[in-house]
């Protein structure tokens, strides 16, 4: 069975009710297509909450089953039923112990949850989320291109191009020539060439774009946006990507 991942990305304390109206076939597609939350700890370590379609959902993780229970599903909110059935007792030895295990999927404790669907809410990467009081779990639906979005506070365009970088080229956490350069390890497989704590991007090298900058920036006399591109370092012993941003003055745009 396909599992489909949710990211936690932001957290609010208060939020929006949800305002557009949908078909209770959209919200039903929604809920069929999104019937795992999934938290992810770290490598193998992960938190799971399934739906299932007998009206019961499952909480476990990599190698324990926390508990189960039953739930129902109204237009637009999924009803979290109220007590559960604490299947491994191992991890549920306080009180304490027990709400913050329920509290990362935004579920009460000791009294039902309910769940909102917000078709309409998006962010750079995806569109459409469940909502349980202060949490936000995105779908993998992905929000729509080339419209305004913000990332990590900066204002932004969703601009799906491929580009091939024509100078090494500083990478950046923000769009400025003031912003904190990134420091990540490299490793060119076709050399075989290990690089410890580079900050820049190769010549040559070709990179898909996220977003760019809502306004252009001049630098050296050429007048481009700023892209945002995510560069990897060596798959071990980690693992590491970081989103950078990188001047566009200096790249050519393939598609």
């Amino acid at each position: 069975m396909k599992k489909i991942f949710f990211t936690l990305l932001i957290l609010f304390s208060t939020f929006a009710p949800v305002c557009a109206q949908h078909s209770d076939k959209e919200y039903k597609q929604f809920f069929d297509e999104n019937r795992e939350i999934y938290i992810s700890h770290g490598f193998e370590a992960y938190s799971r909450l399934i739906f299932k379609n007998d009206g019961t959902f499952t909480i476990d993780g990599f190698d324990s089953h926390f508990c189960d229970g039953t739930y129902s599903f109204q237009k637009n909110k999924i009803i979290i039923n109220y007590p559960f059935n604490y299947v491994d007792k191992v991890y549920t030895k306080t009180d304490e112990e027990r709400a913050n295990s329920f509290n990362e999927f935004g579920m009460n404790s000791d009294k039902p949850t309910e769940y909102i669907i917000d078709l309409d809410i998006s962010n750079i990467y995806n569109q459409g989320a469940y909502i349980s009081k202060d949490k936000i779990f995105w779908s993998d639906r992905p929000s729509a291109p080339y419209k305004k979005y913000e990332f990590n506070g900066i204002p932004c365009i969703k601009y799906p191009i491929k580009i091939r970088i024509n100078e090494n080229l500083k990478i950046r956490k923000t769009p400025s020539l003031k912003g904190e350069l990134v420091h990540i390890d490299y490793f060119n497989y076709e050399k075989r060439q290990y690089i410890e704590d580079r900050t820049v991007v190769f010549k040559g090298e070709e990179y898909k774009v996220l977003a760019k900058t809502v306004t252009d920036d001049t630098i050296d006399g050429i007048t481009a946006p700023w892209y945002l591109i995510m560069v990897e370092g060596p798959a071990w012993p980690d693992a590491q990507t970081e989103m950078v941003w990188i001047f566009g003055g200096y790249v050519s745009i393939l598609e």
